[in-house]
């Protein structure tokens, strides 16, 4: 089964540039991971949803994930970059979770 990480991002607007940005580059180093399958970024045009911007990554397995969120920590110490704080001076709220995807 391949695993998903899903983030939902509740960004006020005087944020979204500074977040979709910060987006972007991580997005560009995922794809250079072992067991990236695909990834997209969903920000919400119409409908109820406190949620602005949802992203997903999916990968070939949990193992797959896992490693990569080890790889991950290690490239956001190397620039000395801490998501929380991000997040807080922004105003970003984040939900994240993991979810198995299956064709149906």
């Amino acid at each position: 089964m391949q695993s998903v990480l899903i983030d939902t991002f509740i960004v006020p607007e005087e944020s979204r540039t500074a977040l979709l940005e910060r987006t972007r580059g991580v997005q560009t180093f995922l794809k250079t991971l072992p067991g990236f399958v695909e990834g997209c970024v969903y920000e919400k045009k119409a409908g109820a949803s406190r949620h602005s911007i949802i992203t997903t990554a999916v990968w070939e397995s949990e193992e797959a994930l896992e490693n990569a969120q080890k790889v991950v920590a290690a490239e956001y110490q190397r620039q000395h970059f801490n998501p929380q704080e991000f997040m807080k001076q922004w105003k970003v709220e984040i939900e994240r979770a993991v979810y198995e995807r299956f064709p149906y």
